[in-house]
């Protein structure tokens, strides 16, 4: 078999019980299956001396360790650990051996074989499991799964055992919140990916991790990642939800104007639609679209103060057309060709907002 170095990154925090038995182990099943490797250590300045059992192997094997003294987090050390990576092939996988070292080949061959660009390990295919786990657990992990659901066609979506090439992870930015750190590879990545069957085992030393805070995490992340990957979605509702304000405050200003400061209706529209705008065009630049740091304000405005007039010209085109051509005028179904008008103007004034208003390449500081 042609040798190929693997990095194998291990997260560490309190596990001086278990690194010690890992780490000859895995360069055993590296050995044996022909492939070279590397041990990477990363951990969070445990205070149980994981980093110094780690460390004592590094005379005799290409182990390498890094303590982490002013940052914390599963995630965050796997990304460390990519970054001082010098393998093709990196491999992420617990120090506790939950994850089963046997299965690193399997792990890393379909990458050689460039079938696919990350290998995901998996307790929900055929050849997977987990030993003896509750039914509450099982219940936990596949809920956990399909909150997820939207993000990725993995079938174990929790999973933390990964093989990747190096490559696929080059000019990708990675933001993660808490310990899934698999799922934001596969999300971030896009990578050709393929699940492997693994057996997955409880902890037998040291204590886990899991608690409520690392749960409130995930969802944090979930988060994180469904905006990620429908941004524009996510940037439609938010526009929508600045313009149904915008909407709020134009009636307001217009109110006041007329009620108590006794000024022309018509007037008072110019300023209700003065201040909407205004207003508009400041959270869509800065939470919308969030181009604040990168958008010349008098530039981006004007474009913006463009693409809402050519908008409203919008609505009114379409209300004309539905008025004149489908008869909805007649009655009260003139405001359903007003709505049908708003919801035109609505997308057209998303669409120019986003590529002309807040485009950094027009409007760029």
């Amino acid at each position: 078999m042609k040798e190929h170095l693997v990095s194998v990154i291990l997260p560490t925090y309190e596990e001086a019980e278990n690194i010690g038995i890992i780490i000859p182990r895995i360069f055993d099943v590296l050995k044996n299956a022909g492939l070279g490797g590397e041990v990477i250590v990363v951990d969070d300045n445990s205070p149980d001396r994981t980093a110094e059992v780690a460390a004592a192997f590094e005379r005799e094997s290409p182990v390498r360790v890094h303590v982490r003294k002013n940052e914390r987090g599963l995630a965050t050390a796997v990304i460390k650990g990519f970054e001082l990576a010098r393998g093709t092939i990196c491999v992420v996988m617990d120090a506790d051996l939950s994850h089963p070292v046997e299965s690193l080949p399997d792990m890393v061959q379909p990458i050689i074989n460039n079938e696919c660009d990350a290998t995901v390990g998996s307790r929900y295919v055929s050849g997977g499991g987990s030993h003896d786990w509750p039914l509450f657990r099982i219940f936990k992990s596949k809920f956990s799964g399909l909150l997820a659901r939207g993000l990725t066609d993995l079938s174990d979506r929790t999973s933390g055992f990964m093989a990747i090439k190096r490559s696929a992870l080059e000019g990708v930015l990675m933001d993660p919140v808490g310990w899934k750190i698999v799922l934001e590879v596969i999300v971030k990545t896009g990578a050709r990916f393929k699940e492997v069957p693994i057996l997955f085992a409880d902890r037998q030393k040291g204590e886990s991790k899991l608690d409520v805070r690392v749960q409130a995490e995930y969802i944090a992340h979930l988060w994180r990642l469904y905006q990620f990957k429908y941004a524009v979605t996510f940037q439609f509702l938010k526009f929508c939800s600045v313009g149904f304000l915008g909407l709020i405050v134009d009636t307001v200003v217009l109110m006041f104007f007329v009620e108590f400061v006794r000024l022309d209706p018509r007037i008072a529209a110019i300023m209700a639609f003065s201040s909407a705008v205004t207003l508009n065009y400041l959270l869509n630049r800065s939470w919308t679209f969030d181009t604040q740091g990168i958008t010349r304000i008098s530039t981006s405005f004007a474009w913006f103060l463009g693409v809402c007039l050519a908008g409203l010209c919008v609505r009114l085109g379409v209300m004309h057309l539905l008025i004149e051509f489908f008869k909805m005028g007649i009655g009260y179904r003139y405001v359903f060709a007003s709505i049908f008008g708003i919801l035109a103007a609505t997308v057209f004034n998303f669409m120019g907002s986003k590529y002309l208003a807040f485009s950094a390449g027009l409007n760029r500081k």
